[in-house]
């Protein structure tokens, strides 16, 4: 999840400084309400990026697609239940209700923090199960939604300046903290009994904050795929294109 909040936050914020728009407000590094500036410019940017714009190769950040070969195994099916997931995306991205930033210049590295509560964000992909779940077995493919209910991320980003011709930011670090005050679990059609199906939901759901909190390692799948798109997107705008010097 912290790649895919740095690739959404960030790649949002930086769109709008190469587009340029007349109404884009460009952050004066020398001003005392710099940070300020720099929250504001990240929230407004996210708000507009509820559709594709091809020109920067970016998708529509709302319904934020993964590849198809993101696939999370939990379990075993041999002693259990085995469950793969895929065909990932984010909901509500471009939704946050508040949002504040700081950017730390160094002369070498900088460090961005980026504190975003948003009031509801969505994680939907498909589930494939296979084993038993109290000797009932089970083999069936199920859209399943992950909900966070007034989630906030603090997000910290190390900037590295380089030269290649122009001077521009890549990342080399980066790390998020996630924190929600409800985490809810609703499978569609794990189970062909709708009355069974709701109950497996409603046990899922009073464990919901302490599930989320046992696989966060699970984020980590997410990294390399944000990772180069947020790489890749940035070999293209110089720092001088970010910030009033």
């Amino acid at each position: 999840m912290n790649s895919l909040v740095l690739c959404v936050v960030t790649l949002a914020t930086l769109s709008n400084y190469v587009q340029c728009p007349s109404s884009f407000k460009k952050c004066d590094k020398r001003r005392s309400d710099f940070n300020q500036c720099l929250s504001e410019v990240i929230y407004n940017s996210l708000k507009k990026f509820d559709k594709p714009q091809q020109s920067h190769g970016l998708p529509n950040l709302y319904h934020l697609k993964f590849p198809p070969d993101v696939v999370i195994e939990i379990g075993n099916r041999t002693y259990g239940l085995l469950q793969k997931y895929n065909k990932f995306r984010i909901v509500g991205i471009t939704k946050p209700e508040s949002v504040t930033a700081r950017l730390d210049f160094e002369p070498v590295i900088s460090t961005l923090t980026v504190e975003a509560f948003f009031p509801q964000l969505i994680l939907q992909m498909e589930c494939e199960a296979q084993g038993t779940i109290l000797f009932l077995p089970l083999n069936v493919v199920t859209p399943v939604d992950f909900i966070a209910d007034n989630p906030t991320f603090t997000l910290t980003i190390k900037l590295e300046e380089y030269d290649k011709g122009d001077t521009h930011f890549r990342v080399i670090d980066s790390n998020l903290d996630v924190q929600t005050e409800a985490f809810r679990f609703d499978f569609k059609k794990l189970f062909s009994n709708k009355r069974l199906n709701d109950e497996f939901n409603s046990a899922m759901n009073e464990k919901g904050l302490q599930i989320f909190h046992i696989h966060k390692p699970l984020q980590a799948h997410f990294a390399p795929h944000f990772d180069s798109l947020f790489s890749s997107f940035m070999e293209k705008v110089p720092a001088a294109a970010l910030f009033v010097e």
